[in-house]
């Protein structure tokens, strides 16, 4: 149970990520590709952006709490319930982005829900596994 706390907070980090990125990137516009002169002051408006910046150190919290998924589930158990991020992320779309989110992606969003409970509650023990022991690697001696 302690995984799955685990898998959702990183998932919620990872849909927030997102929305913060999507908002950022839409009050800085898109790159001009045809004039290069101005690729590299879009750059810099795009590194120095608090959203972006938030948002990536919201998606890299995502990283590290997948990694410590990982050493205690495994991935055919924690990849599937990180498609919780799914849902969160168009519901932070429609609710803070003000983005409509037609009849089929809302669909779409029931067949991840559907799909995530078949994973959850179908766990068998070995799903969820005490990490295994490292290995040891033999040095050659030359």
């Amino acid at each position: 149970m302690k995984t799955i706390g685990i898998i959702l907070i990183a998932a919620l980090c990872a849909a927030v990520g997102e929305t913060f990125l999507s908002y950022g990137m839409r009050r800085i516009g898109d790159i001009d590709w045809s004039e290069p002169s101005k690729w590299a002051g879009w750059f810099g408006t795009v590194i120095t952006s608090p959203y972006i910046v938030i948002g990536t150190a919201l998606l890299a919290c995502f990283f590290f709490l997948y990694l410590i998924s990982l050493s205690q589930a495994d991935l055919s158990f924690v990849m599937p319930l990180t498609a919780f991020s799914y849902i969160a992320a168009a519901f932070m779309a429609k609710i803070f982005l003000k983005e409509e989110i037609s009849w089929l992606r809302w669909s779409g969003i029931v067949v991840i829900v559907l799909g995530i409970t078949l994973i959850a509650v179908g766990s068998s023990s070995s799903s969820l596994h005490a990490a295994p022991a490292k290995e040891q690697s033999t040095a050659v001696s030359e």
